[in-house]
């Protein structure tokens, strides 16, 4: 393989990496908070009753 297109191939992963990683955090974030996972930051320390 060409070093040339080993550059190239890095540079368009980093740039995928750059888009994504953003989306598929705050995806995280949102199905943690569904779920009331611990990680989820906007979890409340109140308790629904019924």
């Amino acid at each position: 393989m060409d070093i040339s297109v080993l550059w190239l191939y890095l540079v368009l992963v980093s740039g995928l990496f750059i888009f994504l990683v953003p989306t598929v955090e705050s995806t995280l974030l949102l199905w943690a908070c569904l779920y009331r996972l611990e990680i989820c930051p906007f979890k409340t320390t109140t308790t629904t009753s019924g």
